[in-house]
């Protein structure tokens, strides 16, 4: 498998990749799953990413485990209880498969809302994109044998561009829109 740390260039099939990975898991979440949405850099049109799938699904309530993590599980995914961000469950591939993030969180919740306008921000600003693009590579090519400092130096324009996308927001009325499945 090829080494997914690294940025690459735009791929499209990186969405073909999400629809089959979010039917199968829409196939096993059913109802329980409110939503699930391709999320992170890979969703975006264009824009420079690491090559890994993150998969946002929304449930009613995150506490309800027995509705979804068996679910998850049975799909080669691995809950990781050693996750520190307490507003969602975190699951990746198991072992040999392509690298990919799922997050379990709460439907209507700060943290799910927080993430879909960032994404649908995104896909409507391309002078952001090429920004964002532009700092993973600066801080990539600083902390390329770091990860966690790569993912710490992505904070302050990550925030910026929230500040935009929260004002956007307003002058819109930005809502999230339909599931993406």
């Amino acid at each position: 498998m090829q080494d997914q740390w690294r940025i690459a260039s735009y791929d499209p099939e990186w969405v073909k990749e999400f629809n089959r990975l979010g039917v199968a898991l829409r196939e096993a979440l059913g109802s329980a799953a409110i939503r699930i949405d391709h999320v992170g850099s890979t969703s975006i049109v264009g824009m420079e990413a690491k090559p890994i799938i993150d998969i946002q699904i929304s449930v009613v309530n995150l506490d309800d485990e027995k509705t979804y993590i068996q679910q998850i599980e049975q799909l080669s995914f691995c809950l990781r209880i050693d996750n520190p961000d307490k507003t969602k469950k975190y699951f990746r591939e198991t072992h040999g498969k392509r690298r990919t993030h799922i997050h379990v969180r709460q439907a209507g919740s700060y943290a799910e809302q927080v993430t879909l306008l960032f994404r649908d921000y995104l896909r409507l600003s391309p002078e952001d994109c090429r920004r964002y693009s532009e700092e993973k590579h600066r801080l990539f090519d600083l902390y390329k044998d770091d990860r966690s400092r790569y993912v710490e130096g992505k904070g302050p324009i990550v925030w910026d561009i929230l500040m935009k996308a929260h004002s956007w927001s307003q002058m819109v009325g930005w809502r999230p829109g339909k599931s993406d499945l």
